[in-house]
């Protein structure tokens, strides 16, 4: 089968188009892989953020079918043939190797889904409704669970908050109709013009770049109450910080700083920056399975929307070398040569 690998001292993923398919063990299913979401944590890695001696199959957002199952297996929990996305942390997943959860996961230090077939636990498995794409149905699997995840159990959901989200994003672009199908005020910030007219389609308030940010937040013109960043740099977390702190004499009733994107720079504050303003710092990682189930509800019903592009599977290497240089808007997910 085809397959793409992470191999220390690579760059780009090592392609092979003979790999053998993987035999399902006690308790795992064999699944046909339909469509894998291309992340930005895949990019990290081959990049050397995480120094990484492993070699395994990337792709940790993904959906598929059963067609094989190992000993033990319920088979009304794992039809053949039916779609299901695949949730890859769980309470059963534990890290090793000094590496935390998310690096011991399918795709992520244990082969995943750039490939043909990908062999999963059974309790990895959530239906996937049918009115909803194979597309939908990857991005679920971790962009949809973590921006839920942030949006609703993290920051929580309020009918007249104001929200500020950083980055539009395969991410920040389903925080951000989250926030709105939950009755917030949503702001957008960007460095694209691209996901700024995106951000407004999906129904922003206003979508700003970031000078254009600095200057609202210095004339005192923008106070939230919860901002959400899915890009976390230095300098968004101090706009965040800024955002929530109105003009020194009206505060935010419940100032929230989400954290969800992953990068290597410091967030510095001081302590009267979060007493004084009653803000609370808080870091987001993936969800639960029923934040994947209230995703693919809400997809199914239509109202949220994905927002992607497709690509073949073995183009895999080109996606990456794009998502470098942050020329893609939404997400791209890939499809295998075998669900053509």
């Amino acid at each position: 089968m085809f397959s793409a690998s992470y191999e220390e001292g690579h760059t780009a993923l090592v392609i092979d188009k003979a790999h053998p398919v993987p035999t399902p063990k006690k308790g795992e299913v064999l699944i046909k892989v339909s469509a894998s979401g291309v992340c930005h944590t895949d990019v990290a890695v081959l990049s050397g953020a995480v120094l990484d001696t492993r070699t395994y199959i990337m792709g940790h957002e993904f959906c598929g079918v059963p067609v094989a199952h190992g000993e033990g297996v319920d088979p009304t929990k794992a039809k053949f043939g039916k779609l299901y996305t695949i949730t890859t942390i769980t309470p059963c997943v534990h890290g090793t190797m000094g590496l935390p959860v998310p690096l011991n996961i399918e795709g992520l230090g244990h082969d995943g889904a750039y490939a043909d077939y990908v062999v999963v636990p059974q309790d990895q498995l959530v239906p996937v409704p049918e009115g909803v794409s194979i597309e939908e149905a990857a991005m679920a699997s971790d962009a949809g669970t973590t921006a839920y995840h942030a949006v609703h159990d993290v920051a929580g959901e309020g009918t007249n908050f104001k929200v500020l989200i950083f980055g539009i994003g395969g991410l920040g672009h389903l925080g951000l109709q989250y926030a709105k199908h939950y009755g917030a005020t949503v702001y957008a910030v960007d460095i694209k013009p691209e996901a700024r007219k995106l951000a407004l389609e999906l129904g922003a308030e206003a979508a700003y770049d970031l000078a254009t940010l600095n200057q609202l937040l210095s004339a005192n013109k923008l106070t939230v109450d919860i901002t959400i960043d899915f890009v976390s740099t230095s300098q968004t977390f101090g706009f965040a910080l800024s955002a929530m702190q109105g003009n020194g004499i009206n505060f935010p009733s419940q100032g929230k700083a989400v954290i969800v994107g992953i990068s290597e720079e410091s967030m510095n504050f001081s302590s009267p920056q979060i007493i004084d303003s009653g803000i609370s710092v808080l870091g987001s990682l993936y969800g639960p399975r029923s934040s994947t189930e209230a995703v693919l509800d809400l997809f199914d019903k239509g109202a949220v929307r994905g927002v992607f592009n497709t690509e073949s599977l073995e183009k895999v290497n080109e996606v990456i070398d794009r998502m470098r240089s942050y020329e893609i808007t939404g997400r791209t997910v890939l499809i295998p040569k075998h669900h053509k």
